[in-house]
């Protein structure tokens, strides 16, 4: 970093799944490391949670465990009143050992829980924090709006990943001056191939993919009630849904969009439910036209990003960020009317003119350098670089005499 100090950055990983926020947090942070900089996750501490840290091991990311507060979930208010007050206690002594043996010049964070798990921590270790902002702040309960003050009080740079999400911040008391835009660049998924027998093999099929959560907020059910209005007129069109739905109660509304599906004589054999998969770029590869049908105020989703990389033209709703992602009659197409016949008539334009589809598939991959994804990394170091600030009080002189070990 042209010979300055590089940065040491101790991230507040506190995640139990990885979704698109973890997987954008995850980029920056591999960005930071691939430019000099060393970074540290403080990991959920619970057997359970293996996802995480195998993404960042995937991604070279160094972690350490540490307990996290819990949310409140039905049935389990007892053990929550019990458990979160040791474990906020516990957090934070072993935030302290560790910041002694590392030494961080930067706190990473980017949800307001996992701030207030580390609240005596933060407060102890003055060094700058950098909050990026992948969604809009959670402030609809007091306890939550508590929590922001904390992280607005706290936080030196906030990072938005749209103009959208910058607005949202400003509108919940972050001044405009400490907000940086950085868009996100598509995640690194590795290069597993495709099975053999994930897709339908007849030739000359057409498809239709949708990646990601399998919730009703991101639309899968208007995507597959859509192609359901087209899919007598192109036979040649296929539905792939790709997202977990695993045997797990809680993804009960995934396994009856798939149910529904599969009992319906039109959709039956047109719409594959492929599952949680690793081969997101071999599938948006082999895709026509992408969909990301969001029904809330989306901030902006990877997998747009990584359509354009595979030069994949993207048919979205106008909600939250994606009309910044998705330049309509460009790159992709932007459906101003949240419904499934809007969306079909939308995406009828590609299947009637598969040229348009490649022309915008192209604009789509060429649009990556509008969104600055090109100075992904470089933007990351502005950033950490613009809020580095040495020790100023006798705290951070304390916390810094320590030998640099890391414990275990």
């Amino acid at each position: 970093m042209n010979g300055e100090a590089k940065p040491r950055i101790m991230a507040l990983f506190g995640s139990a799944v990885v979704f698109g926020q973890e997987r954008g947090n995850i980029e920056a942070l591999a960005a930071l490391e691939a430019r000099g900089c060393e970074v540290l996750c403080l990991i959920r501490n619970e057997p359970w949670s293996v996802t995480v840290p195998q993404a960042l091991d995937a991604r070279g990311l160094a972690w350490c465990k540490v307990p996290y507060i819990e949310h409140w979930q039905p049935g389990r208010l007892p053990w929550v009143v019990f458990r979160n007050p040791i474990a906020f206690m516990i957090a934070n002594w072993k935030f302290v050992r560790i910041a002694r043996a590392f030494r961080p010049t930067h706190i990473h964070a980017f949800n307001a829980l996992f701030t207030s798990n580390f609240l005596v921590g933060l407060k102890i270790l003055g060094v700058p924090m950098v909050y990026r902002a992948g969604d809009e702040p959670t402030v609809h309960r007091w306890i939550w709006r508590v929590m922001w003050r904390f992280v607005v009080g706290r936080t030196d740079r906030f990072v938005a990943n749209s103009r959208f999400v910058a607005r949202a911040l400003t509108g919940n008391g972050v001044p405009g001056d400490r907000i940086s835009l950085i868009y996100n660049a598509p995640p690194a998924r590795g290069t597993a191939p495709m099975p053999s027998t994930a897709l339908p093999a007849r030739p000359g099929l057409r498809f239709i993919t949708f990646v990601g959560q399998i919730a009703e907020h991101k639309g899968p059910h208007i995507l597959v009630e859509a192609f359901a209005q087209l899919a007598n007129d192109f036979p040649e069109a296929y539905l792939l849904i790709a997202g977990r739905i695993s045997e797990w109660r809680g993804d009960w509304w995934g396994q009856a969009l798939r149910d529904r599906a599969g009992a319906d004589p039109l959709l039956a054999g047109r719409v594959t439910f492929l599952g949680q998969v690793d081969y997101v770029p071999a599938l948006l590869g082999l895709t026509e036209v992408h969909v990301a049908p969001s029904i809330f105020d989306d901030p902006s989703p990877n997998v747009v990003m990584e359509a354009k990389r595979a030069a994949c033209p993207s048919v979205v709703f106008a909600r939250g960020g994606l009309p910044e992602l998705v330049e309509d009659g460009v790159d992709g197409l932007v459906c101003t009317e949240p419904t499934a016949e809007a969306l079909a008539a939308t995406l009828r334009a590609y299947l009637e003119d598969p040229a348009l589809a490649r022309r915008h598939g192209q604009a789509a991959r060429a649009s990556l350098a509008r969104l600055g994804v090109d100075g992904f990394e470089q933007a990351w170091v502005t950033v950490y670089r613009s809020t580095s600030r040495a020790p100023a009080d006798g705290t951070r002189a304390h916390l810094r005499r320590t030998p640099p070990r890391l414990l275990p």
